[in-house]
């Protein structure tokens, strides 16, 4: 994984932010590089002043495509926005948390940005985010799933409305299984992990050298180690309320005696095997787009996947089954729920603008475009309960499965210091040969370290 300095960022965002210009560019064509169109083509003779919002999201081109879109149908849904130019920078899912930070504590000239809901917290507590509750009445925030709000909220204060929730279960690619005669369960319930092993090692290919040709499994999206997918496998591996379960205290900054206990420590072993067993199922270093271009038998995803494959497969070629995501048997099936999130930046000079587009990008005709171009969750609960395909399969099993198994990812201001270990940790569990107590308890040493600072947030 590349590493870059904190103070790189920070130039790097204030540079791009310089250059954008207020230029304009037709949408919603996906991004190809580091930074995404700026949204806006030919602005109306007649509208409001002309004002530039800067906004800091993730470079992921369906996101990109919708993001786009619904900008586009705010401008034209009252004048006095007609003028306003949104230029969009776009980074890589690692970068994205740092620069946000950096760019408020730098000053640079950020309205807008995209966040993992876990994190609104960190920003909450940071200063990096201004609370939006004088821009949202009560009622249009009950209008947010529950558990959304939540995410959302710091200390009882609302902050920032979600446009997806998120549950993770197991895609996969049907030609594939039929081909190694395994049969996926149907349903959200799923294997265990131990009935999911052999099935996925039955899906791999090498040739006579040992070069795997089709891999097994691609645990989580992208290539990044993060918490939201990697983090379910050790909380599955205890009872539902245990210590391994919960996966921090209910203080928010103590991890020791729950990221370390016997049950997460095998956890652990279970997912190196992925990587360096007998019969290795997932490679080292991740491939992107590794499910989609065909490469990977099954794939641990929200319902968004089903959107990338409508838009890259737009014919229907690719033959695709939903499963339940595994878990151990002595343990509980959790899905990781809520997702991105957005947030007013305090250095906003147009503050009052940029509120009102996440109005609009999460009211209902704004979550209804997002919706269609990215097939996620719905965070709006009118919008969830009138769309009839979470009435039948693939996508009512995740419909069923965020009721049932869903879990919110760990509550703590700590979140973004928690994850940026985290993700390291992960990382050397499958790259290294260092063995797993000494990783985890160096782990554990350094995320309690990085979170006592928040000591009391919750008191």
């Amino acid at each position: 994984m590349v590493k870059q300095s904190i103070a790189a960022i920070t130039l790097a965002f204030a540079l791009l932010l310089a250059s954008c210009g207020g230029s304009s560019a037709p949408a919603p064509a996906p991004a190809t590089g580091g930074e995404a169109p700026a949204t806006g083509g030919e602005a109306p003779a007649a509208g409001g002043e002309a004002v530039t919002i800067n906004f800091l999201t993730l470079q992921d081109d369906d996101l990109l495509i919708a993001t786009n879109a619904t900008i586009e149908a705010w401008k034209r849904s009252d004048p006095q926005y007609a003028n306003v130019t949104v230029n969009i920078q776009a980074v890589p899912f690692a970068q994205i948390f740092p620069a946000i930070e950096t760019a408020v504590a730098s000053g640079a000239d950020l309205d807008l940005f995209l966040a993992d809901g876990p994190d609104m917290k960190h920003y909450a507590f940071n200063n990096a985010a201004i609370p939006l509750d004088k821009y949202f009445t009560a009622e249009e925030i009950n209008g947010f799933l529950p558990i959304n709000v939540q995410a959302g909220s710091y200390n009882g204060v609302f902050y920032s409305p979600g446009i997806m929730e998120s549950c993770s279960l197991m895609f996969y690619n049907k030609d594939m299984t039929d081909e190694a005669g395994v049969q996926p369960p149907q349903g959200y319930q799923g294997w265990t992990m131990e009935e999911a092993l052999p099935n996925w090692q039955k899906t791999v290919k090498s040739d006579a050298g040992g070069n795997v040709s089709q891999w097994g499994l691609r645990w989580g999206q992208g290539t990044y180690w993060g918490d939201y997918e990697l983090g379910i496998v050790r909380r599955s591996a205890g009872p539902k309320g245990s210590p391994t379960y919960m996966g921090m205290a209910a203080d928010g900054v103590t991890f020791k005696g729950y990221m370390d206990t016997p049950e997460a420590l095998r956890a652990y072993e279970f997912q190196r095997s992925w990587y360096q067993g007998d019969i290795p199922i997932s490679p080292q270093e991740p491939i992107n787009q590794i499910f989609f271009n065909k490469q990977a038998a099954f794939y641990i995803s929200p319902d968004n996947a089903i959107g990338t494959i409508n838009r890259m497969f737009p014919d229907g070629d690719f033959n695709y089954g939903v499963t339940g995501i595994p878990y151990f048997a002595d343990g509980a099936q959790i899905c990781h729920t809520d997702s991105w999130h957005f947030g007013v930046s305090p250095a906003s000079k147009n503050q009052d603008t940029a509120a009102a587009l996440v109005k609009f990008m999460t009211g209902p005709e704004g979550a209804k475009i997002w919706y269609d171009l990215v097939r996620q969750l719905p965070a709006r609960v009118e919008l969830l309960n009138t769309l009839p395909e979470y009435s039948q399969p693939p996508q009512q099993y995740f419909a069923q499965a965020v009721q049932a198994i869903g879990e919110p990812r760990i509550q703590t201001p700590g979140y973004t210091e928690y994850q940026q270990v985290f993700a390291e940790f992960m990382q050397n569990v499958a790259q290294s040969d260092a063995p797993i107590d000494a990783l985890v308890a160096d782990a554990v040493t350094k995320i309690e370290s990085a979170v006592a600072k928040y000591k009391g947030w919750n008191e």
